[in-house]
């Protein structure tokens, strides 16, 4: 009997609940979802989280004894946090399950061919024009790059002409060389003028939103397939929004949604109401 009377008063406690604020607790996984919510910076010690989330129910109490749960525009916002709280537990649930480490490898050894991007290696030479340049300037740049050009042609070594003028100064200290691009981590244009030429062979001047450029390929454009690290990104993003896309059709044709736009002027008029009382 002394067992059990014991268990009745002290047994029964629960180690989740770090504070009892009133008749609501405070759980361990509350001071979890308040530190997850903060960045790493601003993210405090457990017990400063604690002081906070007393201190906010504290608050919330008083608002309940004042009734400002029954408000209207309060109960609109309570519903807001809900819905958006499950929302996103859906989603993590749902895209989570998608993108383990299986499901991306999987995903990657049937995607490998479609992941390859051209790939190209030149040097070169660059002379700045600024954005909204006037003719005089656009004239004065298009006079040095014809200067560099002629060099060129006068037999002077494409790493000299690139070390001594071009504009670009971090590919102009190793001779132009700007080392492999992919497709896409460059203007569209300067690509497309790379990707014409093939080993050794020189573009004429061409023009980008950056500039005047001259390019010399050092190898000719070839095709790399990233491996699947260099892709894990891509395959994480690609898989989320598939996912979420699919799982947003589905809801929509098994929920019943029905929608009265014509009603919207109202909200727009009780959301301005609400901001000017803010």
């Amino acid at each position: 009997m002394f067992a059990l009377l014991v268990l009745a008063l002290g047994g029964c406690r629960d180690e989740r609940v770090v504070a009892e604020v009133g008749e609501r607790e405070i759980s361990q996984a509350d001071v979890s979802a308040y530190l997850a919510a903060r960045s790493s910076r601003e993210r405090p010690p457990p017990a400063e989280a604690l002081d906070a989330l007393v201190e906010r129910s504290l608050l919330a109490d008083e608002a309940r004894r004042a009734g400002l749960h029954e408000d209207e525009a309060v109960q609109a916002r309570l519903r807001t946090a809900e819905r958006e709280v499950l929302a996103q537990a859906l989603l993590d649930k749902r895209l989570s399950e998608l993108t383990t480490e299986a499901k991306l490898r999987e995903r990657y050894a049937a995607t490998r061919e479609e992941l390859g991007r051209r790939e190209v290696h030149v040097r070169q030479l660059m002379v700045r024009v600024a954005p909204g340049a006037d003719d005089a300037a656009r004239a004065g740049a298009q006079s040095r790059m014809n200067a560099l050009f002629a060099r060129l042609a006068g037999g002077e070594p494409f790493e000299t002409v690139a070390r001594e003028a071009s504009e670009e100064t971090v590919s102009a200290a190793r001779g132009g060389d700007l080392g492999p691009v992919r497709e896409g981590q460059v203007d569209d244009v300067f690509f497309t003028e790379a990707a014409r030429l093939a080993q050794g062979e020189r573009s004429r001047p061409f023009a980008t939103p950056y500039g005047l450029h001259l390019l010399e390929a050092v190898e000719a454009v070839k095709t790399v397939v990233p491996t699947f690290e260099e892709a894990r990104g891509k395959l994480e993003s690609d898989s989320r929004r598939e996912a979420q896309t699919q799982l947003m059709k589905d809801l929509r044709e098994r929920i019943s949604v029905k929608t009265h736009p014509e009603r919207l002027g109202a909200a727009a008029s009780l959301a301005t109401s609400q901001t000017s009382k803010e």
